[in-house]
């Protein structure tokens, strides 16, 4: 589809072309620049074809309270910065082939300069080429609204609810805000092939030069950071530019600048990332088939349920060797305890550990079949938490899979667990404690039966804990993992069982 231009003719004066402003329609975005100060005043981004009305879509720029903005700025003279922003443009259009050149030109000369701006969108395209004028000493500055706030959670939830500034190359995704919470705002240089901008859970707002760029970090508000860039010496003259406003999704990032993809999963370690990719393409694959994120987060659990099954076979043999050691040496380990003190029980307990030919660190069995399978649950929760197909999917009750289920509203709020009464984790830490319980070993003394209850209520209490205020797209795929898990303990009962 061509790129369609709408010019905007409110307010047109006499001679000219002169209006409020100028609009770029995009397949998939949406911008408008306006005739006075010359930069882009609103940014509309669909993940799909704008034109579809399902397509989500959200505003990366915006006037007026709680939008973010791109505005001028003159450091330490507000009358000045004013004039700026409210300095007169004409415009001139130019079609291409599978793209549009906007041409802004200033009415009135800025220290005795006109300043033209030119702006370039593909129609297939997510990235704003942008030729910008910039007067001696002014800054461009993206400051963070309320648009860019995911909804708050609360409890630990609170983390997927936060927007930060950043700066993303070939060393990673750096946050730029965290020094400017605590201390001085510092002063970043951005290399030609890095961006800095503004980024929430889903969405993101990002900036490219192809010169050294100073790039200041400020957070004036909680979750509303500033983004500060101007050329490295204080020359004037044309900055050229490179603006990327769009869903942060791998295809999406990718197509804009391969470095973006840096973006997903940035706190993992590079192989964890490299993992949650891989359940990325695991979860899209499923959707695709299914056609419903709910399902085909069962499907993913399932699907690693099943790889991870000769890792956990083996995890389960240790867990059973360590359960007969223990059930063999109890008797006289207790005799020791309840006789002997210090170094007397010390010197007798290897010497039990030495007649039964038992490693003293036999116990490190079962934690090592627990270990082997940390590494899976992080990168799928880091993965289930950052995708962006989540976000407003509906699954069974649950409105929104980016969310906590929140199946009925509390008369009033909780501390720590908010406002709702979720399901999923009540589910979940009852089908892990139904687990546990049938899959008891009946040969342990009664009292390891007892102290191996007790720690696994405890670490069933914990998840229950720390995923309450999680998204529910994150618990469902453990609460899957949980069915999945008592279905396995269910059918080896039923083939113990003795015959009738």
């Amino acid at each position: 589809m061509r790129l369609l231009m709408v010019v905007l003719v409110a307010g047109l004066l006499a001679g000219p072309a002169y209006g409020q402003a100028v609009q770029l329609a995009g397949e998939r975005q949406g911008l408008v620049i306006n005739l006075k100060g010359g930069l882009p005043g609103r940014w509309v981004t669909c993940v799909g074809p704008c034109a579809e009305p399902a397509s989500p879509r959200q505003d990366l720029l915006r006037p007026g309270p709680g939008g973010n903005r791109l505005e001028w700025i003159i450091p330490g003279d507000a009358d000045a910065t004013a004039a700026l922003d409210a300095l007169p443009y004409t415009h001139e259009v130019r079609q291409g082939e599978g793209f549009t050149t906007v041409i802004v030109s200033s009415l009135v000369p800025w220290d005795g300069i006109q300043l033209i701006h030119r702006y370039r969108l593909r129609s297939d395209g997510r990235v704003l080429e942008a030729s910008i004028q910039k007067p001696a000493g002014a800054m461009l500055q993206l400051a963070g609204g309320d648009d860019l706030v995911p909804p708050a959670l609360p409890g630990l939830g609170a983390m997927y609810g936060r927007a930060s500034a950043v700066i993303v190359g070939a060393g990673g995704v750096e946050r730029i805000d965290d020094a400017a919470a605590s201390g001085p705002a510092i002063v970043h240089t951005l290399q030609p092939g890095e961006w800095t901008g503004l980024r929430g859970r889903f969405w993101a707002l990002l900036v490219s030069g192809s010169e050294p760029l100073s790039v200041t970090g400020q957070l004036p508000a909680p979750d509303h950071p500033v983004v500060a860039l101007g050329r490295a010496t204080a020359a004037a003259g044309p900055v050229e530019l490179r603006l990327y406003a769009g869903p942060i999704e791998r295809r999406a990032l990718a197509a804009a600048d391969p470095v973006l993809t840096d973006l997903l999963y940035a706190a993992l370690w590079e192989p964890l990332r490299w993992l949650s990719f891989g359940l990325q393409a695991i979860l899209g694959f499923w959707q695709s088939l299914v056609g419903s994120w709910g399902l085909a987060i069962i499907l993913l659990s399932a699907s690693v349920k099943l790889l991870m099954w000769p890792l956990t076979f083996i995890a389960e043999r240790w867990q059973d060797q360590v359960n007969r050691t223990q059930s063999l040496l109890a008797p006289e380990l207790a005799a020791i305890r309840r006789d002997h003190r210090g170094e007397e029980a010390h010197r007798l307990t290897l010497a039990v550990y030495a007649k039964h030919g038992v490693n003293p660190w036999y116990t490190l069995k079962s934690l090592a079949g627990f270990l082997v399978q940390i590494p899976v649950f992080i990168a799928a929760f880091d993965m289930l938490g950052e995708q962006f197909g989540l976000a407003g999917a509906r699954f069974l009750w649950i409105a929104d899979l980016s969310l906590p289920d929140r199946l009925l509203p509390f008369a009033a709020p909780a501390p720590f667990f908010g406002g709702y009464l979720n399901l999923l984790p009540f589910a979940m830490t009852a089908l892990t404690v139904l687990a546990s319980r049938l899959q008891e070993d009946p040969g342990l003394a009664p009292e390891l039966r007892q102290g191996q209850r007790r720690r696994l209520y405890g670490l069933a209490a914990a998840f229950f804990v720390l995923l309450y205020t999680f998204p529910a797209g994150m618990v469902l795929y453990w609460t899957t993992n949980n069915a999945l898990h008592l279905c396995v303990v269910l059918a080896r009962r039923l083939r113990a069982a003795p015959r009738p």
